[in-house]
């Protein structure tokens, strides 16, 4: 049987190290979508009540990019903890190498810059950003529903043609 080494340690140790970074960024994730998402149904609710069409649009596209900035604050909040460990040398490298890695777009040649013990960061992270862009599709879709009351209310199909 094979003694286990500090390095083991050291590797394991960092292994649940991204697995809390993981569920962390779950919670943030859901914490940022759950207030998006009750703010949105709040007052796109009040714009259909008081027949406020044009308003009821500009505010679901508003909620549409309050869902980007919550991917993109992960971005950032998740560039800055690697700058901070060590995992880029400068935060345009961090943001490029962690940002390509988030949107499950990493190349090779991004993952190969990381030091040897945070090549594993590239699986959790791409793992939690594919759950956390299924998740925010999920309330874009709820979104896209109450936009379609307005859609329906005011005359128009989907596709903008009148009935």
């Amino acid at each position: 049987m094979k003694a286990i080494s500090i390095h083991d340690l050291s590797a394991f140790g960092l292994l649940m190290g991204f697995i809390v970074v993981f569920f962390v960024l779950i919670v943030y994730h859901g914490l940022c979508l759950w207030g998006a998402q009750a703010i949105y149904h709040r007052h796109a609710n009040t714009l259909i009540a008081n027949k406020q069409y044009i308003r009821m649009e500009i505010f679901f596209f508003m909620g549409l990019s309050a869902l980007a900035l919550i991917h993109l604050s992960e971005i950032g909040i998740l560039s800055i903890l690697g700058l901070w460990h060590g995992v880029a040398s400068s935060i345009d490298h961090a943001i490029v190498v962690i940002g390509g890695i988030y949107t499950t777009i990493g190349s090779e040649q991004a993952v190969a810059s990381l030091p040897g013990r945070y090549r594993i960061l590239a699986v959790v992270l791409s793992m939690s950003s594919l759950f956390c862009f299924a998740w925010s599709t999920a309330v874009m879709m709820d979104m896209m529903r109450t936009y379609q009351k307005v859609r329906s209310s005011d005359g128009t199909t989907a596709s903008g043609h009148d009935n």
